[in-house]
């Protein structure tokens, strides 16, 4: 050191005088006359003060080493009173260290290693050299490229370093230890060393963690050992074959005896580091274990799983420390690329464990470890063998499924992400715990895909335009691929759920829960699991995907969702077509289409074209066979499905490609079998997906192209399968619309090739569309318009047209065949034919049509003289038919009490369809409402309907019943004139007339033989008993058969037939018809039955055929009737009583006073009146009012009611007045004039209020019912007069 006074100042200068004075140091060199002052607080202060030159401070280091040079001793025992300032100047001197980097001054950096390796020279202790280890070693940290200035030019110091690794001294140690770590976290430095060295190394390592006491050695050692492992060739050396010697490879126990070595001896010391209490020596043992294993996890896993080290790694998951728990994570993770580690079932000793740390770490805010938490449950479950059950009992599967329920709702999208795929891997049937907890996978799953549904889209709007525009860009790209993977990985999980119910349907004891109580179902049954994929799949799956696809296609995401879909129809494989239609109705086969154009089209994408044809060749399978008839045979069913699985995916066509392929014309000698075969797929396809109202191309370009197809296929030759014409019909039917009419050469092209078809019916698809189709064509109509409507009303919903007041299910289907008829009337004439000929159930549904269209037309007139002589010709065929049957000795088939009726019945086979025939006939007489001159044919129409009626037998409804109706129709249509002639038709006609006789003893007959009479058909007989004996009696026609009546059995039919009050109403019309007539008529013969008369004979003389008690009978039921509330029969009642009257008033007058003043007729009076204030002013109440008065029965009507009904009709507006309301009231008031001297309380001004009242009555002008209206009840048709006040609408 230079004798000069700077020295002193350069040392103590700076802000030395607040420092304390024992960091002086007092020296006088020789050669100096004072002394020289050394502060170590200032050297410290200047060398880490940033405002002083790097020049000032390497003078300040220079004084202070030539100081330490020549007064080492006193210098010492400076620094060493306190040693944290020792310590504090050594960091503080490595600081400089950083320097020397940023200077790269090989000469300084020679001249810091010459140094050391000089010190350690002159050392004689090796405790004495622990400064320079400590230094050297944050020499080393901080300067990377010493290292190999070390190794290269400093060999002797390196062997120091080694040999202080052996110092029984732990401080020197892990110094050195220290220094290695440095050295060796420069990967190039380690090719450097010899292998020699590299050995020696390992042994002196592993020799130091298993003997370190202190915790700075045992820390040093293991992050010497962890840097050490991370290279191969230590890893090697240290897991060396000769090292696994004190370890048995069958039970991972140490033998006794002998000394592990190697990695026998590492693995040890691992194991004894993870039994450590102490977490941070725990998480460096588990981080070396990982370190091997990632050199080679299928190399080094055996030696881990053979020395148990497995079970210890789980054991240690309970532990809170998320540095250890994720490093046990990754080195589980590893672990699981070997086979040993699940055959040694090391998998099912920790499962429990590693579930209940993954429940832990749901509960802590710490993303990275729930995502290798989830990633090691996902690989466990994907390598467990099949043969080993990972959970053994309930209760651990159920945490299993909780914790992935909490993962997938988890508010972040990694984990969300990772929980889907190990959801994916959890849904398989060897990780099921019997008996199967279904409802518990649903909650999972339904969470998954809400979860996914939850994710939110751009829309296509967004922009960015701000200057951070790029960066935003990016974060969104990322944060929606990070979307699109969460909903692969979600649509994965959802597949191998919808694979493990098909796969559970194999198994029985996967079905239901065997503990579950008999006759209780189980809401864990497999068919609720798969009811339940079905429902989400339609609800959550699809539009998931749908709307993602719409914003960011993607072929991976759509090869899975397609997988998806191809598994819905195994799930549930009765619902297949359900599901298949509901598909197809949303457009799925023309979204298949395009998406095989988008992404398969040039060989790209071959899986994605594989799943998405398989979808849509199962779904177009499973839709065709249900657009089969079921009498099509199988062979068509096989063929369809084979042409879908060789040509679909092919068939990646654009609208222009797939015009072109149908168009093209095939050469018949060259023709291309593919090219026909891709044509007759193609149709299919359009075909189906137009079934469901979805139009993949436009009409005109679709027609042109199928048409021509069509003529192609006939000019050479080809005939395509019955299937493919029907496609190809239906195509051409739903184009029509919207297109002209096919050219003449194309039409006669389809013609032919429907001629060589086996049967309509195969190339027909029952659609309005094409029913038009083939009438839209007068050539198509003459040759298979017969055949068509066949089909036609072969898929025909019957319930449309049985009752003209219900709307029908298929309006638009009924509504074609109804616009059919008005434009081409000739297919009346086809439809009467199906009637007449064809099977019963399709003739009746002709026959709806037929009348649905008569019900619908406004004039019935030309249709009715259209119809007729078709009509004739049936019946007579009819006729003939029944009449060889006769002559054949055919079977008599009336019952053993009725074969007297006639000696000719007709056949089963002639009257199949005679009951519908007649049945129309009726309706077209029936809606004929004006009076009409017969004609030639109707007669003869008549004459062979009674003809075939009196052949049948009395029970015969369905024949009888609409050939009464026509018989009552033309008594009531017909002129004057004609009505004599239609009543001697009817009269000649015996059989006809015992016909009636024996239906009239079975309406009374309390016993039935064979099965009862029908009501209807009973009412149909005395209707046009009474019509007929009215019109004999006018036109005095002559009889050929009388038919007998039993009058008790008339009137005891009355009283016991309360169940049908249209019968009663019925045999009402009758008596009053006889009654009119006093009981003579050459139809009839009256019989009574002989009993003991308690009447004077006189007075059942002066009432015969009736006798006293049959009419005080018959007089008690009519009054019955009126208290029913049945206004039907209230009226006919009222009449009947009427006539009655009459009747008695002319043979016994006191009869009649008799019966009209008992005291029950005040009664029923009195209960008419209370029933309903409207009744007051009812026809058949005022008739009946009317009836009293004028016979004298003044004390029945009270006067309060005549004050009443007066006041009542005072104030209605007589103009609104039925017709049958005003003509009962006038003879109400007409009875009150004539009887004004018998009423004591009439006043003055209530005979004026009469004579108005009759005078304004008489006055009005009244619309007269129609005479020949007729109207249906139930089968039964009724002429509106023949009931008095019939209500319209009941007849309806």
């Amino acid at each position: 050191m230079e004798d000069s006074p700077d020295i002193c100042n350069a040392l103590c200068e700076w802000n030395h005088s607040h420092h304390d004075g024992c960091w002086t140091m007092r020296f006088r060199d020789d050669k100096q006359e004072r002394d020289q002052l050394l502060c170590i607080a200032c050297v410290i202060e200047m060398v880490e003060e940033k405002s002083i030159s790097i020049v000032h401070k390497k003078y300040t280091l220079d004084c202070f080493q030539a100081v330490l040079v020549r007064f080492p001793h006193t210098l010492i025992e400076l620094l060493t009173m306190d040693g944290r300032v020792c310590i504090h100047f050594i960091i503080t001197l490595l600081v400089l260290a950083l320097l020397i980097g940023e200077l790269k001054s090989d000469e300084f950096v020679f001249c810091v290693l010459d140094q050391c390796q000089k010190q350690l020279s002159e050392k004689s202790s090796m405790r004495r050299s622990l400064p320079i280890f400590t230094l050297l070693g944050k020499l080393l940290l901080s300067i990377p490229f010493l290292a190999k200035k070390l190794i290269h030019g400093y060999p002797m110091l390196l062997d120091h370093i080694r040999v202080a690794l052996e110092y029984p001294d732990e401080a020197v140690r892990a110094s050195v230890c220290y220094i290695f770590c440095a050295m060796y976290s420069n990967p190039p430095t380690v090719e450097k060393l010899s292998m020699q060295f590299t050995e020696r190394l390992c042994k002196l390592v592993l020799s130091t963690v298993e003997t370190a006491q202190t915790k700075e050695l045992q820390i040093n050692s293991l992050a010497l050992l962890k840097h050490l492992l991370q290279f191969r060739q230590f890893v090697t050396v240290m897991m060396s074959s000769h090292g696994t010697g004190g370890i048995n490879p069958e039970d991972g126990v140490v033998l006794q005896g002998t000394v592990p070595q190697g990695g026998g001896l590492l693995l040890l010391l691992l194991k004894k580091l993870l039994l450590n209490g102490d977490e941070g020596l725990q998480i460096i043992s588990v981080q070396c274990m990982t370190s091997i294993l990632i050199h080679s996890p299928v190399q080094y896993s055996p030696a881990l799983v053979y020395a148990d080290l497995p079970e210890f790694l789980f054991e240690r998951l309970s532990n809170a420390d998320e540095n250890l728990v994720w490093s046990i994570y990754s080195c589980l993770l590893l672990l699981t690329e070997e086979k040993l580690f699940f055959s040694k079932c090391h998998t099912i000793y920790g499962i429990e464990s590693l579930i209940r740390s993954l429940k832990e770490t749901m509960r802590v805010n710490s993303i990275e470890v729930q995502k290798q938490g989830l990633l090691l449950f996902r690989e466990i479950l994907k390598r467990q063998p099949s043969g080993l059950k990972l959970f053994m009992n309930l209760a651990i599967w159920h945490e299993a499924v909780v914790v992935l329920h909490d993962a997938v709702t988890s508010s972040s999208l990694k984990v969300v992400t990772e929980a889907a795929s190990s959801v994916a891997a959890f849904l398989w049937k060897d990780h099921l715990a019997v008996p199967v907890q279904y409802q518990e996978l649903q909650r999972v799953i339904e969470a998954m895909l809400l979860r996914c549904a939850d994710l939110p889209l751009p829309s296509q709007g967004d922009t960015i335009r701000s200057k951070e525009s790029h960066s935003v860009k990016k974060e969104q790209n990322k944060n929606f691929s990070q979307h699109g993977q969460l909903l692969l990985s979600t649509l994965e999980a959802f597949l191998n759920a919808c694979r493990l119910a098909v796969d559970c349907q194999k198994d029985p004891s996967m079905q239901e829960n065997a503990f579950t109580s008999p006759g209780i179902a189980s809401e864990n049954a497999l068919e609720n699991f798969s009811k339940f994929l079905l429902m989400v799949c339609d609800t959550l799956c699809i539009p998931i995907v749908m709307k993602h696809y719409e914003k960011y296609p993607n072929a991976t995401v759509m090869e899975v969702f397609f997988s998806i879909l191809s598994v819905q129809f195994s799930i549930l494989p009765n619902t297949a077509n359900v599901l298949s239609v509901k598909l197809a109705s949303s457009s799925f086969i023309k979204f298949t289409m395009e998406l095989k154009v988008k992404f398969c089209a040039g060989g790209r994408n071959p899986k994605l074209n594989q799943v998405s044809s398989e979808f849509l060749c199962a779904m177009c399978q499973i839709l065709f066979s249900a657009t089969e008839d079921v009498l099509n045979c199988q062979h068509d069913l096989d063929d369809v499905s084979s042409l879908f699985a060789k040509c679909i995916p092919h068939l990646n066509y654009t609208f222009l490609d797939t015009i072109s392929v149908l168009s093209e014309n095939l050469d018949t000698n060259g023709m291309d079998k593919d090219i026909q075969n891709r044509q007759h797929c193609l149709l299919l396809l359009l075909y189906l997906d137009h079934i469901y109202d979805n139009r993949l191309f436009s009409e005109g370009l679709l027609f042109k192209a199928i048409s021509s197809f069509l003529h192609s296929s006939f000019d050479r030759g080809h005939s395509p399968p019955p299937y493919v014409l029907r496609a190809a019909i239906y195509l051409l039917s739903i184009c029509q619309e919207k297109c002209s009419k096919l050219d003449l050469i194309y039409l006669k092209s389809i013609c032919k090739l429907l001629e060589n078809t086996a049967t309509v019916s195969s190339v027909y698809t029952s659609h309005p569309l094409v029913l038009k189709f083939f009438f839209h064509y007068p050539e198509l109509t003459d040759r298979f318009g017969h055949c068509i409507l066949k089909c036609w009303f072969a898929h025909f919903d019957s319930n449309c047209c049985e009752d003209e007041n219900l709307a029908p299910n298929f309006q638009s289907d009924t509504s074609c065949l109804m616009n059919i008829i008005q434009e081409n009337p000739n297919v009346l004439l086809i439809l009467l034919d199906i009637v007449h000929t064809e099977e019963i159930e399709l003739a009746f549904k002709a026959l709806l049509a037929l009348k649905l269209f008569l019900r619908k037309s406004d004039n019935i007139s030309p249709t009715s003289e259209f119809l007729r002589p078709r009509f004739l010709q049936i019946l007579q065929r009819f006729t003939i038919e029944n009449n060889v049957q006769t002559s054949k000795g055919g079977e008599n088939l009336s019952p053993p009490s009725f074969q007297a009726a006639s000696s000719n019945h007709l056949s089963p086979s002639g009257k199949r369809n005679l009951s519908l025939i007649l049945d129309l006939l009726s309706l077209v007489q029936i809606k004929i409402e004006e009076l009409k001159e017969m004609t030639s044919t109707d007669f003869k129409l008549l004459y062979h309907v009674t003809n075939l009626a009196g052949k049948c037998k009395a029970l015969n409804t369905d024949v009888l019943q609409p050939a009464f109706n026509f018989f009552y129709c033309c008594l009531k249509q017909a002129s004057t004139y004609n009505k004599s002639r239609v009543v001697s038709v009817l009269l000649s006609n015996s059989s006809l007339m015992v016909l009636l006789e024996k239906i009239l003893e079975l309406s009374w007959s309390e016993q039935f033989t064979h099965e009862p009479l029908h009501d209807v058909l009973a009412c149909s007989v005395w209707l046009l008993l009474a019509c007929l004996v009215q019109n004999q009696a006018n036109s005095k026609s002559e009889v050929h058969r009388t038919v007998g009546v039993n009058l008790d059995k008339v009137m005891h039919c009355i009283s016991s037939r309360k169940d049908s009050s249209l019968l009663q109403v019925c045999i009402l019309q009758f008596l009053k018809t006889v009654l009119r007539h006093n009981f003579t008529s050459p139809l009839l013969i009256f019989t009574v039955t002989k009993t003991k008369n308690r009447t004077p004979p006189d007075r059942d003389a002066l009432l015969y055929p009736l006798s006293y008690q049959q009419v005080l009978l018959l007089f008690i039921h009519l009054q019955n009737f009126l208290v029913q509330g049945d206004d039907l029969l209230f009226c006919a009642a009222t009449s009947c009583l009427e006539i009655l009257m009459e009747y008695l008033q002319m043979r016994d007058e006191d009869t009649v006073s008799h019966l009209m003043s008992q005291p029950w007729s005040q009664f029923l009076l009195f209960t008419l009146v209370n029933s309903a204030q409207s009744s007051l002013l009812n026809p058949g109440f005022l008739t009946l009012l009317a009836m009293f008065l004028k016979y004298y029965s003044k004390n029945i009507v009270s006067e309060s009611d005549v004050k009443e009904v007066l006041q009542m009709a005072t104030q209605l507006k007589l103009q609104e007045l039925s017709n049958d309301a005003a003509e009962g009231l006038i003879k109400f008031l007409e009875q009150l004039h004539l009887q004004n001297d018998q009423l004591s309380n009439i006043e003055q001004k209530d005979v004026e209020v009469i004579h108005s009242l009759l005078e304004d009555l008489k006055s009005r002008t009244s619309t007269q019912p129609d005479a020949t209206k007729i109207v249906f009840v139930g089968r039964l048709a009724v002429c509106l007069p023949d009931v008095s006040s019939f209500n319209r609408e009941q007849g309806k």
